[in-house]
Formats: structure tokens, sequence, C-alpha cells
């Protein structure tokens, strides 16, 4: 009967442990990464546009990942999902009609006093209204790429890594029409702002290697934290290229406008940006690994403390514009 009693305990544990000794290899990491990016970037989902069901289509592949490993909903929350309402063109015709759209939340509650906030927008434009062979913008870059990080990095906190922060995962929607998503967030009190660590900005990932070898890290003057953290000019094989601001054109934009720190990744605007060419066969998985490590390695170095927040000049924006600016046009 006790030897009964040991095996159904051992059964319980092994079947409460979600996560296996080898579930974070970097070859799994890189194989569950590639998965959510084909699958958000699929034909299927018709390129995820913003109020449709094909949003909705992606906002349930991520919840059902979320839900896979056991991550909770944002507190007050009964699912993950955080609903606005937008208005978009309906048809070919200028009628505009309101429609809903949501923001995906998970949370992982590490009793901590602040919170950073790891978000992508997992929406992207749609079906190109150009009559081509390939009207489908997959947005397998942009952002299936961002969403894919954010989910395994989620996947990595919920096994007790980095427990100092709380951390709420975000996937914005209708980030293409205009930063709703984020900016609803933002605006909604859902969250208290006062316990906002950071926020973290994953947009664009999927392409490294592409330009120069290059990551792009924006925010490094949203707080002096970063100068002290982030001292080496390389990671791996790749040149780090630091951007004191950020042009208004991504999710981090209304965090900043509230006073909190930022720090924004992207492998660069390459020249399928927007396109139907923006496929899955172009995704540097490994590179998207790589900035996965780097994002994690920087949580990895802070003692739980709120960063304070410091104002970027005017010229260091400018700077920020016309470097995204040159990154467009030179496409």
């Amino acid at each position: 009967m006790k030897s009964k009693i040991c095996l159904l305990l051992i059964f319980a544990f092994f079947s409460n442990n979600i996560f296996s000794q080898s579930f974070f290899d970097d070859s799994l990491r890189i194989k569950r990464m590639f998965h959510d990016v084909s699958i958000l970037a699929s034909d299927s989902l018709q390129g995820r546009y913003g109020g449709t069901i094909y949003e909705v289509k992606a906002a349930e592949y991520i919840e059902n990942e979320l839900d896979k490993v056991e991550i909770a909903s944002l507190p007050g929350f009964y699912d993950y999902r955080q609903e606005f309402v937008i208005d978009i063109r309906k048809d070919s015709t200028n009628e505009f009609v309101d429609v809903k759209s949501n923001n995906i939340l998970g949370f992982i509650d590490n009793n901590a006093p602040y919170t950073i906030v790891i978000g992508a927008h997992y929406d992207h434009v749609g079906v190109s209204s150009k009559k081509t062979n390939d009207r489908i913008n997959n947005g397998a870059d942009d952002n299936a790429s961002g969403t894919a990080v954010v989910l395994e990095m989620g996947r990595f906190l919920k096994a007790g890594n980095f427990t100092k922060y709380n951390y709420i995962l975000a996937f914005w929607g209708s980030e293409e029409q205009g930063l709703l998503g984020s900016n609803h967030f933002c605006s909604s009190n859902d969250y208290p702002f006062e316990k906002i660590a950071f926020y973290m900005n994953f947009d664009m990932v999927g392409r490294l290697g592409w330009k120069k070898n290059q990551l792009d890290v924006f925010g490094m003057g949203s707080t002096s934290v970063w100068d002290s953290i982030i001292t080496e000019t390389k990671y791996g094989d790749y040149n780090l290229k630091k951007i004191a601001g950020a042009m208004d054109a991504s999710d981090h934009t209304c965090f900043y406008k509230n006073k909190t720190p930022y720090i924004y990744f992207t492998s660069g605007l390459p020249p399928e940006y927007h396109t139907p060419l923006d496929e899955v066969n172009l995704i540097n998985p490994e590179g998207m690994l790589l900035i996965l490590n780097f994002a994690e390695d920087i949580i990895s170095r802070l003692d739980g403390s709120k960063p304070k927040y410091r104002e970027i000049s005017a010229q260091e924006m400018a700077k920020a514009y016309w470097y995204f600016i040159g990154q467009f046009f030179s496409k």
C-alpha cells in the first residue's frame, strides 16, 4: 500500500512539473519560436489585421500558449483579454465601423514590489489591395517574431527564473492602426504605473544579420541604468547599435510618455517590410534566440528596484527619428 502511495506521489509531482530539465535547451527554444512564427504568419491568418476575425484567431493561439504553461491573467481579469474598440474601414468603401480588438495580457506574480512589462504587437496589416499573386501580408518579422520571443520569455520566467520582479506579458492588438492596443493599456489604469519598473519592447526581431550584423537597441537614454548594464558594444557575433531615443512608432511610446523607462529591440527595417514578402522563410530563428538571451541577461543583472526615469533630450530624439527615417528610405 505504501509503495502505491509513493508511486502516486511521484507521478503527481512529474505531472505537475510543466518544465522538464531539457525544456530550455537552445535547440528547443529555437524550435518553439520558429513554430510560433510559422503559425502566426501563416496564410490562414490573412495578415492578422486589427479588429478582424484573423486578429482574434492569432489572439486565441497566444492565449492557448499562455494557458499551456499556466500563466495567469492580469489581476482583476477573468481571462487574458483586455478589450477595446477601434474604427476600421468597411470592405472597400469609405465607411468606418466600430469593432473590437484585444490586448492579450499574462501575469507572473513573484510577490515582488515592481513589475516589468514585456511586450510585442501581434497584429499586422492584413491583405494588400494590389492585385498580385500573393496579396497576404503575413508579417513574419513584423511582428510574429516579437510575439514569439515574448511567448518564449514568458515560458522561461514562469519556470521560476528572475523572481525579483513580477511580469506582465503584453501582446498588443491593433498596433498598425496607430499603437491602439498599448495606448489603451496605458490609459486604462488596469495596472498602476507606479508599480511598473520599465517596459521591454520587441518589434521586428526576426531578421538579425540582414543589415551589417547589427542589433538596434532603442531607449538607452530613458534611464541611466542601461548605461551601466549594457556596457559592451557587441553581443555574440553581432554589433549593438545603442540609440538614446526612439521614434514614436512602436509600443514603447505611451510608456515613455508616462515617465516609464523602456528598452526596445529590433533587427531593423528590411526591404520586405509591410509587403507580402515578409515570409517565414526569411526568419533567422538563431538570431531570435540571441536577442532573447540578451534581453534575459539584462533582466538577470537588475536588483529588483525601479530604474529612475530620465528624459531624453530633443537632440537625441531627433537623432533617433532620422536614424529610423534613414532606414525606411534606404530599403
